[in-house]
């Protein structure tokens, strides 16, 4: 009795120190900021993750529901979550007992007599995890699979993303060809005049020449366009799973939808919506859990094992057995291997708690350049669409004097290119303003409330 409370004794600062060989997760800590720089005015909460359907497009949200189900990237996504799945699986199996079964039948032939025997056992192994490092394997398999889950979510967003980045810019593709198909039809409409001028005597072959030229520069960028319009439509079909062939939307132009305004929450709510944070802080976890294993390993290890059965079945008789075996085994020399791997493990961990504070001030970055952008998108949209007025007003104003012979063509053929240019100007300045709130959602991590204000 005295030599087991002695035992005991002994044992228990090891026992004690198996519960703190796994150290305790914190999250590293870092300078959070209070505010964004470029913040909308407007109150903000927490929504669903649906961020797309705020812009209107029914057409939109049928495209996201198809994308979520068929888009390649994310059935690999999915996969390695199945992968980390049974990893984890895996890992807490070490936490249960080995049982194993046995059958046995034989015959044997001595002297002239055969003898037949047969024995049947059942075996239990179990290690006992003295040192929790089992537990810890499986806290690191957990982790691992939340950040295969993260992993998911995060193709989500990318996805999302680029598949509405894409569809706008289909759309604005569609506007612009629209423009450019009137501001030729106007300019075709000029050479008939220029025509039936120069048949008077009203204007020279110079300025019938100007005038072709204008409407076949017209022409030339119709192509164009009409190309990237149809690359556009074969992007959004390789996200949708689909083959390009025949793909095509139903959208007629940006002028359709509405611009939702996004005030996001505070900075240090990001560290929880963002997957590709969620992410780099389960990752984190894992090697906190890590460096429980390897300094498990340092230890001596403890294996029960018992087994029982019945021999000579096949005889009329029997014969039971049994046995129970405790081993304890520990490594006297691995050249340093074992404690090289605990240095390796804890190297690790601060290599992850330095990624994670990067991606978090990744994210921040990301946040406040988006934000910079709509806002300047905004103001570069309105600065246009003053000067499409403008141009449209010098436009009629030039082909009023022509038209009166106080004008040459010239200032009139300067003054169509100004209103193309305008036009075509606004398109892509509104859809500077539609991809910078994508970037916006996709940067607070998809799931943001705004202020009910849309424009």
């Amino acid at each position: 009795m005295r030599t087991s409370i002695k035992l005991l004794l002994v044992a228990l600062p090891l026992l004690l120190a198996g519960c703190a060989l796994t150290p305790e997760y914190q999250r590293p800590t870092m300078m959070i900021p209070s505010d964004w720089d470029n913040a909308v005015p407007g109150h903000a909460a927490a929504v669903d993750e649906t961020w797309w359907q705020r812009f209107g497009s029914a057409e939109l949200a049928e495209l996201m529901a198809e994308a979520m189900v068929a888009n390649q990237d994310l059935a690999v996504a999915l996969a390695r979550i199945e992968q980390a799945r049974a990893t984890a699986r895996g890992a807490s199996a070490g936490r249960l007992p080995d049982v194993s079964a046995g059958l046995s039948a034989g015959r044997s032939r001595s002297d002239g007599r055969t003898r037949e025997s047969g024995q049947a056992e059942l075996s239990i192994a179990y290690e006992l995890d003295l040192w929790r490092a089992n537990a810890a394997a499986a806290q690191a398999a957990q982790a691992r699979l939340l950040a295969s889950a993260y992993d998911l979510e995060a193709a989500q967003l990318v996805l999302q993303a680029e598949l509405a980045t894409t569809y706008f810019r289909a759309l604005a593709l569609k506007s612009r060809l629209a423009i450019a198909r009137d501001n030729l039809a106007i300019a075709r409409q000029l050479l008939e005049l220029v025509q039936i001028r120069a048949d008077l005597g009203a204007a020279t072959e110079l300025e019938l020449a100007q005038q072709r030229t204008a409407v076949l520069s017209l022409e030339a960028e119709l192509p164009s366009l009409q190309l990237q319009l149809e690359q556009a439509q074969h992007a959004l079909a390789v996200l949708l799973g689909r083959p390009p062939q025949g793909f095509a939307i139903r959208g007629s132009g940006l002028a359709e939808l509405r611009l939702p305004t996004v005030a996001p929450l505070q900075p240090a709510s990001l560290l929880e919506r963002r997957p590709d944070i969620r992410r780099a802080e389960a990752q984190l976890a894992a090697a906190h859990a890590d460096i429980g294993v390897a300094r498990a390993a340092l230890y001596p290890s403890l294996r029960l094992s018992a087994s029982g059965g019945v021999a000579d079945l096949l005889t009329g008789g029997s014969a039971s057995f049994a046995s129970l075996i405790g081993a304890l085994s520990q490594s006297i020399f691995d050249g340093s291997w074992r404690r090289s791997q605990v240095t390796l493990s804890e190297a690790r961990r601060d290599e992850l708690a330095a990624q994670y504070v990067r991606t978090v001030l990744t994210g921040f970055r990301e946040v406040e350049d988006a934000l910079a952008a709509v806002q300047a998108s905004e103001a570069r949209a309105a600065a246009l669409s003053q000067a499409a007025a403008q141009a449209q007003l010098a436009y009629r104003l030039a082909l009023v004097r022509y038209e009166a012979g106080t004008q040459d063509l010239l200032n009139l053929l300067d003054s169509q290119r100004s209103r193309l240019q305008a036009e075509d100007g606004l398109v892509q300045a509104e859809l500077s303003r539609f991809l910078g709130t994508v970037d916006l959602f996709k940067a607070l991590g998809g799931s943001w409330e705004s202020p009910e204000h849309t424009t």
